[in-house]
Parts: C-alpha cells; sequence; structure tokens
C-alpha cells in the first residue's frame, strides 16, 4: 500500500470513530455486539402463542380465547415493533429551569 493510500485510509478511519463510536469499536474489537434486542424475543415470545390461542379460538368458536388471543397478539406485536426513532433516547427528558 503506498503513502498516500495509508494516509487517506487512516482519515478514513478517524471519521469513522467521530461518526460513529460505537460501530467503530466493534469493528476494532473483532466481536460484533448482539443484533436482536431482547425486546424482540419477549414479543415473539407473546405473539407466537396469541396467534395459536386466536386460531383456536377462531376454529371452536370460542370468543374467549378469540379476546385472549388477540390480546396476546397485540401486546406481543407492540413489544416488537416498540423502538425509539433514531437520534432520540427511550426517556423523555425532563425539562431545566
Amino acid at each position: 500500500m503506498s503513502e498516500e493510500e495509508r494516509r487517506l485510509l487512516h482519515e478514513l478511519e478517524l471519521r469513522l470513530i467521530a461518526d460513529d463510536p460505537h460501530l467503530a469499536m466493534e469493528l476494532l474489537s473483532g466481536y460484533p455486539a448482539r443484533r436482536l434486542p431482547a425486546r424482540l424475543f419477549a414479543g415473539l415470545a407473546a405473539c407466537l402463542p396469541g396467534l395459536v390461542v386466536l386460531l383456536v379460538g377462531i376454529g371452536s368458536q370460542a370468543a374467549a380465547a378469540v379476546v385472549l388471543g388477540l390480546l396476546l397478539l397485540g401486546a406481543g406485536a407492540f413489544v416488537f415493533l416498540d423502538r425509539p426513532f433514531p437520534g432520540r433516547s427511550r426517556r423523555r427528558e425532563q425539562p431545566t429551569g
């Protein structure tokens, strides 16, 4: 690699560290972070049984099972899909003053 290429590579590394330090540390460590948070598994753990209960309730024409299945499915979907917008923290900041 030429000296110019090494300099450009070093500049790219420094910009990466400045722009996204978490990604830079992950790449430098060689161990990627977990990509699926635990809440996704919790959401799926509620969605799948909810879907089964819903289908069984529809098949047996049991209104209580249908309602329970819908509630489980909705709760699981809420947990599964609930995530903050990029650049925003989950916790609301308290107003100062």
